[in-house]
């Protein structure tokens, strides 16, 4: 299991300093999605164009981004 970190940016930038195991990166992106989801649905107010999760792997890089939702897709 690779360790993943889910950074919060934009209007509220919030870094994720433990992160949590994934079994790779399609489940890390799964998570990263539910994040988006709960953050946009328990603040709406962050549901903007500048605000998403980056889903950034144990080496740094980052494999990807979800925008702050309140729907799932």
């Amino acid at each position: 299991m690779r360790r993943y970190f889910f950074h919060l940016v934009g209007d509220l930038p919030a870094r994720d300093v433990l992160g949590h195991e994934c079994a790779d990166d399609k489940e890390a992106g799964a998570d990263a999605r539910t994040i988006a989801h709960r953050i946009g649905t328990q603040r709406p107010a962050m549901v903007r164009e500048e605000n998403y999760v980056s889903v950034v792997n144990e080496d740094d890089v980052e494999i990807g981004r979800v925008m702050v939702s309140s729907y799932t897709a």
